[in-house]
């Protein structure tokens, strides 16, 4: 079959198009005058404003008053989400411990703008509220604020704990809540609990780095599922893994997964718990991200769906009142006095005084207001960075549109090495999170996460508009 050769029109309206996609053309910027592009490309004039006509039509360019044509924006809407990848299974020593070690550094600089960390601005923290609390406990209860509560903590601060677990679906009783020094002190002595050095553990991929280095720390191997963006974790990968791998645990994370933001729904939980549980495989519940939902209602716990006591939910405060405070927990009627037991031999107990004050702040009723506030500021948030990007960076990057939580996974085009844009976003002042370290074998080589957790403001504007400009540079 003959094919004809392009006409006048579309050889230009394509020599744009290969500007755009390549990145010599940005969004925003002006195109060539139709006079100067009809000398360019050696066409008459009424042919150039066929071609833009055309590259209006199908949404790359827009005419704007008096001005010209310019490179459009990419509707937000229209940018696809991140492509899941197919985890491999067993864990090599593939992310380089420098490579570790310079994102946990690059968390305490205070000379960037922090895109790589997970979790709000303390800025946005109730920390009047929380500092009239502390001199309250102080004041009330002077001696007793320099006392130890032992493990399993403070009787008051279960009880407000087990309450804020109804709201997620699983009534609990406050015997069945450890205080642990935050979520992952909590994962950590559930491990210990549960597993023996050599044991394999199934997690999700992408999942968070520091939950990796854990299990490796306590020897463990590691199996991966996929948490497919705008899906969750994939029950019917869990349930063939289960099958042809002996596991001693899961650790997942089924609401707003950290680096991908997604939220697994309840059909899949309910599926994933039966599975899991139905072989006696304990499951680890990482629910940090649980009341960061942008929507009007809380996103279940697995322990919702637990029959078997086998669920034990992990939480803590860090993402939403105080990340200094590390005061979380972990709810389990099988293993709580199991945890207690190691959390003492550990570490003996948590910090006293915040125990107190966050036990005072629940039963006061501000935690639900704080949150109203705090969720609809993250969900704004979570729109500008997904419009920023959109606008910033080039043709083939895809974007997660999460439902909570306080983190952007973003897909960057295939030649794009998100490494290296690490190391010269870093340079440039700007932290990001590299993909490789979300994953046991060091996938997600051109993905990176960002956070949305800061107060949305120019100067973060400016920075992902720099990051596009880096993205561009290194994918030609």
């Amino acid at each position: 079959m003959s094919t004809h050769p392009p006409l006048l029109y579309e050889r230009v309206a394509r020599l744009v198009e290969t500007q755009i996609a390549t990145g010599t053309l940005r969004t925003n910027d002006r195109i060539p005058s139709v006079r100067s592009m009809s000398r360019t490309a050696k066409v008459s004039v009424s042919t150039v404003v066929q071609a833009y006509v055309h590259l209006e039509n199908i949404g790359l360019i827009e005419a704007r008053p008096q001005s010209g044509f310019y490179v459009r924006p990419p509707d937000p809407q229209t940018v696809p989400e991140p492509r899941a990848k197919p985890p491999r299974s067993r864990r090599p020593t593939t992310v380089a411990t420098e490579m570790l070690d310079t994102c946990r550094e690059a968390l305490s600089r205070s000379d960037i703008v922090p895109l790589n960390g997970a979790f709000t601005s303390p800025a946005l923290y109730p920390t009047q509220r929380l500092n009239n609390l502390t001199r309250e406990v102080l004041r009330d209860r002077p001696l007793h604020a320099g006392e130890l509560i032992m493990p399993p903590g403070d009787p008051e601060l279960r009880r407000q704990v087990a309450k804020r677990m109804a709201l997620a679906g699983a009534p609990t009783d406050p015997e069945h809540v450890v205080i642990t020094s935050g979520t992952m002190d909590a994962i950590t002595l559930a491990l210990r609990v549960i597993c023996q050095p050599g044991d394999t553990v199934l997690v999700e991929s992408p999942t968070y780095f520091g939950l990796l280095q854990a299990i490796e720390h306590q020897r463990l191997k590691v199996v991966e599922v996929p948490n497919r963006p705008g899906i969750g974790i994939d029950a019917e990968a869990v349930r063939n893994m289960a099958r042809s791998t002996r596991l001693a645990a899961a650790v997942l994370m089924p609401n707003f997964n950290n680096p991908a933001g997604t939220l697994t729904p309840d059909d899949a939980k309910r599926d994933i718990v039966a599975t899991l549980t139905g072989m006696e495989i304990p499951i680890i519940e990482d629910d940090i991200y649980g009341d960061l939902h942008y929507g009007s209602v809380r996103p279940t716990s697995m322990r919702a769906f637990d029959e078997s006591g086998l669920v034990i939910s992990c939480g803590s405060v860090s993402k939403t009142i105080a990340l200094g405070y590390r005061i979380g927990w972990a709810v389990t009627p099988q293993f709580h006095t199991d945890i207690a037991r190691a959390k003492f031999y550990s570490s003996v107990a948590c910090p006293t005084l915040q125990q107190l004050v966050l036990a005072r702040y629940y039963a006061s009723g501000g935690y639900d207001r704080y949150l109203r506030r705090i969720r609809a500021m993250l969900s704004a948030n979570a729109q500008s960075f997904i419009d920023a990007v959109a606008r910033h960076f080039p043709a083939g990057t895809r974007i997660t549109r999460p439902a909570g939580g306080i983190v952007i996974w973003v897909e960057l085009p295939a030649n794009v090495d998100a490494v290296e844009l690490f190391r010269t976003a870093l340079a440039s002042k700007i932290g990001i999170g590299p993909g490789v370290v979300f994953s046991a074998k060091a996938d997600y080589r051109n993905y990176v996460r960002l956070s949305c957790g800061l107060p949305w403001s120019p100067a973060i504007d400016r920075a992902i508009e720099k990051l596009g400009k880096l993205v561009h540079g290194l994918g030609k």
